[in-house]
């Protein structure tokens, strides 16, 4: 019998037609449909969202529980994904407001609205942890009442710090010549806003039209302050969808839509009341706001399509529901020319669920997006009328501006509407769809953007070639803070992440190849986008991971520090508390880290070597000056003050750091004095003329000796003086607090303790101790560093052009620290300094060997500084089953999975191969950097000043936040 699928078959000729077979796409699915209703009931029920800190909260599919995810780096590969869910408890023991239905970060990061069927808000904080919030305000102070369901809410906008601060946006770059040219634009920030600058306030609008506000007062306890927007006298009044932006004048804009299908704009003025106190601040001052609200102006939002209502088809009927309610706030475009608050509204239609096997109905699947733009023109009096009050002595009133709601014409999609938001200032709006496409376009004209392909002017990675995959449906979608990742929520209720990635093939791995250059822009604007807004950028550190060659990072931080304009040279300064204070420089050592991690126990990229042990020196420094430097409330009455140095706790705990800190100095010296050993004949260390800094550094890549950058760059250079002089000042207190104790009479300028209780004198001992026994002495170390930094500064005055003595010298030597800092070639200057540092006859470092015993130095254990990268050594250090707790600088036992904590406060490990003495406290559970995969313990404790130094590390020294990790646990 012949196959029916034989050559000779015309398969054309099967159907009759001659035509080809067209499939038609995946039909709607039963969840969509159930989507879609929960949309067109209320304006209120979005059920994940993307917080800027970058927690991921979401709603369980049953609705009684909230899950906390985010992107995190796994420990063992460097891989990014989504952490597993934290769960939080019931927020009340009976479910009287029905099942949660929408949830809501506010622009800090820190507050989560979770709102329940019957409109009860519960407010959560995060503050440490962004898997770990805390109960901020109950849901049981509001009534439980289907007529207070909420359907639309807004938190009110962060209040710029300084005032009149405006938000930055980087973009686009555009290219001349070799390189771009970045271009930047500013916003101002729109009240109203709380008039505390770290807080923001919660409103919504209910089905029975009241206009809530949540606020916290100077006290952080949560108040409300409500007015009533519509009279409800019947069931057509109710409110069904509402949405809230700020406008220009400080108030806020709200459009409301009721069942019958009327569309209606408020204005609402929060007067917050506060007493008017000369050089009194906001903070300290209490609040009393008072809400006022007046109506604008009204439509339908209803289309004039329907032939006859009563009797329309199920498309036509579809389309009178409405499934979203948006409010643009105003804004500018590109030249600067304003474009009005305005608002969205669509429609989205499905075919019914009895039709799916009829081809036709693919076509009534669409989504339609109507928009009005709020006008108020001012009127004019007529020139008679101004006549005619001059001659009656009377003064002219122009009359208020009516405004009225401009329509626009309507935009169709042949595609299911499941999110929407602003970026770029507003001037670009991002579509999500149900299919997992995302769509980019233009506020004025609706029409599609970031999809031309154009390299020479680049915005973002959308717009080169970086697409979403498109594999299966979604419900829900949120975007990531730097809108460059999204999360959703599919049929099956699954949270699955995607990032924006290249599919087309390799981006190459040279500035000099467009496609390349352009993704390094885009990135890099998209980067500096996020830091400018105070937002997570994590999904952007995963994007780059991919194509994260040490080419490709020194790139992206070059074009970064440039479009920052990123001051990397401290080659003249002494006070290095500008250094310190230097976030970008923080922000460039975090990247350097993040894209060199390839998991705890493979060797770090040289590059993210030489970030890593530089982050972790910056932090030292941070937390031994405020230790030293700063006094937190405590004692007996209530305006006491005691300083963090007459805490035995905080001084054990500072005890991990400095020995850190003396073995990285050992450390540093051991390299450096072993380098010329290890040179090939091509390298010589004891002439400039024969001197070849390339070959130097080939060197230094391919062995990952990062010693000699770490003393050659100023910025890390700084760090190792600044820390010096810390700890000497720290040893200085600790011996002449065990040999003399002082009167509470006498002052106390150095912040020596007045009294030594037996735990404190141990404290102080075992810092001293430390000192006393190390390989190297601080001094010797600072002589090291003192004569280098002259060295230096000789060099860079010598050298031919001058690099010191103009503002153009200055920024030539800015460019040359930025190469060194970012792990590329030493300057041509460098060569004397160099070959003094290493002369075997007087050079910098044979002064110091001089003072060093070399059995010391031969025998010392550097395992603390997890720099050891040879394989024997790493093996040892997995089989010990132990981390490093990042701010104690002490080992701590791995828990075992399942064995949750044991007796002595950390976790059952079997220790096989080494007597780690536990360091744990008592219960205490892990935190692990989302970004970095640091550790540390969740320290809880009574003592005020080691509880005020562990809240200095509420993000982690890379900058990333932590999760709490669940007893047993190693990974979030």
């Amino acid at each position: 019998m012949p196959l029916m699928m034989d050559d000779e078959m015309n398969m054309d000729d099967l159907f009759g037609d001659g035509g080809g077979l067209s499939l038609p796409s995946r039909p709607p699915t039963k969840e969509l449909h159930q989507r879609l209703d929960e949309l067109r009931a209320s304006g209120c029920c979005q059920s994940i969202a993307w917080s800027k800190w970058g927690s991921i909260a979401s709603i369980a599919s049953n609705g009684s529980a909230l899950e906390l995810r985010n992107l995190r780096c796994h420990p063992d590969d460097g891989m990014w994904a989504l952490s597993e869910p934290t769960v939080t408890p019931n927020f009340s023991s009976s479910l009287d407001g029905g099942p949660l239905k929408h949830i809501s970060w506010s622009p800090t990061g820190t507050d989560l609205a979770v709102i329940d069927a019957a409109g009860r808000v519960t407010i959560l904080s995060v503050f440490s942890s962004i898997n770990k919030p805390s109960l901020s305000r109950p849901c049981q102070v509001d009534p439980a009442d289907d007529l207070h369901g909420v359907v639309g809410s807004f938190w009110l906008n962060q209040a710029p710090y300084p005032p009149g601060r405006p938000t930055i946006l980087h973009g686009p770059g555009v290219k001349e010549g070799p390189i771009y040219r970045y271009e930047a634009s500013q916003a101002p920030i729109l009240g109203p806003c709380h008039p505390v600058h770290s807080k923001s306030a919660f409103v919504c609008v209910t089905t029975n039209g009241l206009l809530r506000v949540l606020w916290q007062q100077n006290n952080n306890k949560w108040h409300e302050s409500h007015t009533e927007l519509e009279s409800i006298v019947s069931s057509d009044d109710l409110i069904t969808h509402a949405a809230i932006c700020p406008d220009k004048n400080g108030s806020l804009l709200i459009a409301f839509a009721t069942s019958s299908m009327q569309l209606r704009t408020v204005r609402a003025v929060i007067d917050w009341g506060q007493p008017k106190v000369e050089k009194a601040q906001p903070a300290a001052l209490p609040l009393n706001p008072n809400v006022r609200t007046k109506h604008l102006a009204g439509t339908s939002w209803v289309p004039d399509i329907l032939s006859d209502p009563m009797n329309a088809s199920h498309s036509e009927s579809s389309m009178v529901q409405l499934s979203h309610l948006e409010f643009l706030p105003p804004s500018a475009d590109s030249h600067g020319n304003p474009i009005p608050a305005t608002i969205v509204a669509i429609r989205s239609s499905l075919p019914s669920l009895t039709s799916h096997y009829n081809q036709d109905v693919y076509s009534t699947m669409y989504s339609t997006i109507d928009r009005w733009e709020v006008q108020e023109p001012h009127q004019r009096v007529h020139p008679a009328f101004e006549q005619l009050s001059s001659r009656r002595n009377s003064t002219g009133v122009n009359p208020q501006p009516i405004v009225f709601l401009k329509k626009l014409e309507s935009i169709t999609v042949n595609k299911i509407f499941v999110a929407m938001e602003p970026m770029n200032h507003g001037k670009v709006i991002v579509f999500a769809y149900s299919d997992s496409s995302v769509e980019y376009r233009d506020r004025i004209n609706m029409m599609e953007t970031f999809n031309d392909g154009n390299l020479e002017r680049v915005w973002h990675l959308s717009q080169i070639g970086f697409s979403y995959t498109e594999d299966e449906p979604c419900l829900q979608v949120a975007l990531s803070p730097s809108y460059c990742s999204t999360v959703q929520i599919r049929n099956d209720g699954k949270i699955k992440w995607k990032k924006l990635d290249y599919h087309l093939g390799d981006i190459g791995n040279s500035m000099d190849e467009p496609l390349y250059s352009a993704v390094i822009t885009a990135l890099s604007l998209s980067c500096a986008t996020s830091v400018m807004r105070n937002v997570n950028y994590d999904d952007l550190l995963a994007t780059a991971s991919k194509h994260a060659s040490p080419q490709f990072t020194y790139d992206l931080l070059t074009e970064l520090s440039r479009i920052l304009k990123v001051n990397l040279d401290y080659s003249e300064e002494t006070h290095h508390d500008v250094l310190v204070r230097n976030t970008t420089i923080q922000l460039c050592l975090c990247i350097q880290n993040s894209l060199g991690f390839k998991g705890q126990f493979n060797p770090r990229t040289f590059s993210g070597k030489f970030a890593w042990l530089v982050l972790q020196l910056r932090n030292i420094v941070v937390l031994v000056t405020m230790a030293a430097n700063l006094n937190v409330p405590g004692g007996p009455n209530a305006n006491d003050k005691t300083s963090p140095l007459e805490d035995p706790e905080v001084i054990n705990s500072l005890a991990g750091s400095v020995r850190w800190v003396l073995d990285l100095m050992a450390w540093i010296v051991d390299t450096l004095t072993t380098l010329p050993a290890s040179l090939p004949p091509n390298i010589d260390l004891s002439s400039t003329s024969t001197l070849s800094l390339p070959n130097l550094l080939a060197h230094l890549h391919s062995t990952n000796t990062i010693s000699l950058h770490l003393l050659l760059s100023s910025p890390s250079r700084g760090f190792l003086t600044a820390i010096l002089r810390r700890l000497q000042h720290l040893d200085y207190i600790a011996r002449k607090a065990i040999t003399h104790t002082h009167s509470s009479s006498t002052p106390n300028p150095q912040n020596t303790p007045t009294s030594l209780s037996p735990a404190l004198k141990a404290a102080y001992v075992q810092i001293a101790t430390l000192t006393t026994n190390s390989i190297l002495k601080i001094k010797t170390i600072e002589a090291l560093l003192s004569s280098l930094t002259s060295l230096i500064k000789t060099a860079y005055a010598s050298h031919t052009p001058p690099l010191s003595g103009s503002q153009q010298a200055e920024k030539a030597r800015n460019a040359l620290e930025i190469k060194m800092h970012f792990g590329s070639s030493f300057p041509d200057a460098f060569k004397s300094v160099i070959v003094e540092l290493f002369r075997e006859d007087g050079g910098l470092l044979s002064a110091v060997k001089a003072d060093i015993e070399p059995a010391k130095l031969f025998f010392a254990d550097f395992e603390s500084l997890e720099v050891d990268e040879e394989v024997g050594m790493v093996e040892r250090r997995k089989a010990k089953g132990i981390t490093m707790d990042c701010f104690r600088k002490a080992w701590l036992l791995n828990p075992v999975k399942g064995q949750g904590v044991g007796e002595n406060g950390v976790g059952v490990g079997d220790g096989t191969e080494g007597q780690v003495a536990p360091m744990g406290r008592q219960g205490a559970r892990w935190r692990r950097c989302a970004r970095c995969a640091a550790v540390m313990e969740d320290v809880l404790t009574q003592r005020q000043a080691l509880q005020w130094l562990v809240m200095q590390q509420r993000r982690c020294f890379c900058s990333g936040y932590w999760d709490t990790l669940a007893p047993g646990q190693l990974v979030a």
